[in-house]
């Protein structure tokens, strides 16, 4: 059975916005969308009203979920836990998730991501990729435009070859961009490209970018570039452009579990489009599933 994504909507919110980009993104893919409404669950409370509290909450979530999908093909789920964080990480692992696809704060501007609660906490231990979607999204959202930042270590391949498969399934060039830290920058004295300056640091960059580029499956359009610029400020700049920006969450942590280095945290912090966070270790699902999806619906 293909790994399903799961897209978490708030019972008592009325944003759609990971339902809209998950029943878009489970298009694409072909994989399975399961709707998720998660409520808090109070064990105390729940044994002194003999389980009707549980199962009043339960009902309410369900009735909501309900009515939002109604338009479209989705397996829906309600759970109960100490926080919708917990449900959410619990119900990735136990369904073994392509993807978690979460939306952002109501306090955020809007059309940008601010996660909120929720999304920071899951992104601190999620065993696979995940979405962050603005607030008010369109309803007719679809990633035709997809871009991807790339750096020379293991999440950033992984962040290429997920964005290279979903822009191959989806008929579309994708943009790749590598940031170099401007010499006059808090950090030049950290080269992420050598210590030859920053004329060599972006030449050896260009080629790095290059190889990762020519080793993409045929098939695949993409474009690259290098550009000098503090790297975060980079892509929230091209989020401006695309609708769905990849980027790995860093270079170190336990394998398979998103943990945000200081990039991609101000990256989903400001994004003004839907930010898919890829750790290291879970890019293979994406990059498999699209062109199967790609292959039997061509």
């Amino acid at each position: 059975m293909p790994k399903p994504i799961i897209a978490a909507i708030d019972p008592d919110r009325e944003d759609d916005a990971p339902l809209v980009a998950g029943a878009a993104l489970a298009r694409i893919t072909g994989a399975p969308l399961i709707v998720l409404g998660a409520y808090l669950h109070d064990p105390i409370t729940n044994a002194v009203s003999a389980g009707t509290v549980d199962e009043d909450l339960r009902s309410t979530a369900l009735r909501a979920l309900e009515a939002r999908t109604s338009a479209i093909d989705a397996d829906l789920l309600v759970k109960g836990g100490p926080s919708p964080a917990r449900v959410l990480h619990d119900a990735a692992v136990d369904l073994d998730a392509l993807l978690v696809v979460v939306g952002s704060t109501h306090r955020g501007p809007l059309g940008r991501v601010a996660p909120g609660t929720t999304a920071e906490r899951l992104m601190h231990g999620a065993p696979c990729p995940v979405v962050i979607v603005p607030a008010g999204l369109g309803s007719d959202w679809s990633p035709n435009r997809i871009a991807v930042g790339f750096v020379d270590l293991e999440d950033g391949h992984g962040a290429l070859r997920a964005a290279a498969a979903l822009a191959r399934a989806v008929g579309t060039e994708l943009r790749a961009i590598t940031a170099v830290e401007p010499a006059t920058g808090r950090n030049a004295a950290v080269a992420p490209y050598g210590a030859g300056g920053q004329d060599e640091s972006r030449a050896v960059a260009q080629r790095e970018l290059d190889a990762a580029l020519a080793q993409l499956p045929a098939g695949v359009r993409a474009r690259g570039e290098v550009v000098v610029a503090p790297p975060a400020d980079a892509l929230v700049e091209l989020s401006e452009e695309v609708d769905l920006l990849v980027c790995g969450s860093r270079g170190y942590g336990p394998l398979r579990a998103v943990l945000m280095g200081s990039v991609s945290h101000a990256v989903i912090r400001k994004a003004h489009c839907p930010v898919l966070v890829v750790p290291r270790g879970t890019d293979n699902a994406i990059s498999d599933l699209a062109p199967q999806h790609e292959a039997t619906t061509g």
